[in-house]
């Protein structure tokens, strides 16, 4: 069998070392770690930021819904407008009607043509309406013709 150069005497632990190792270990009592309280704590804030934050995005998923509601709407009253004083209204009136498209089946309108003091001059006002949710909504153009 061939030496290998080593003896047991070096696998041994040298006495200083072994004041080292207990020196390490026996002082462990305040680690660096976190408490259970502190980790606890920790997760409630993250909770509560995360529950504020979905309130936030479905907040915010409602009113980019609003908005775009809002623009449908204003097209739809232009574009009723437009048709209704091409025909130069010159008598007092009110109609009312939905959108024959399907895109446009919550919509409504509600046109109205009412005289001003001067007798040349009529007041017409379209209103588009819808529902949102449970409020009813109303965009309203007013022209004078």
């Amino acid at each position: 069998m061939r030496n290998s150069g080593l003896q047991i005497s070096d696998f041994r632990v040298k006495s200083g070392m072994r004041d080292c190792i207990r020196q390490s270990t026996a002082g462990n009592q305040e680690s660096p770690g976190f408490t259970l309280l502190e980790v606890m704590v920790a997760v409630t804030i993250m909770g509560m930021v995360l529950v504020i934050l979905l309130g936030l995005k479905n907040s915010s998923m409602n009113d980019v819904a609003l908005a775009e509601h809002i623009t449908v709407a204003t097209m739809l009253a232009k574009r009723t407008m437009v048709g209704v004083t091409a025909s130069k209204p010159s008598l007092p009136s009110e109609d009312e009607g939905e959108f024959p498209e399907a895109d446009y089946a919550g919509y409504r309108w509600k046109t109205t043509i009412s005289p001003t003091p001067l007798a040349q001059l009529m007041e017409v006002s379209v209103a588009v309406l819808w529902k949102e949710g449970t409020r009813d909504e109303t965009v309203e153009l007013v022209s004078y013709e």
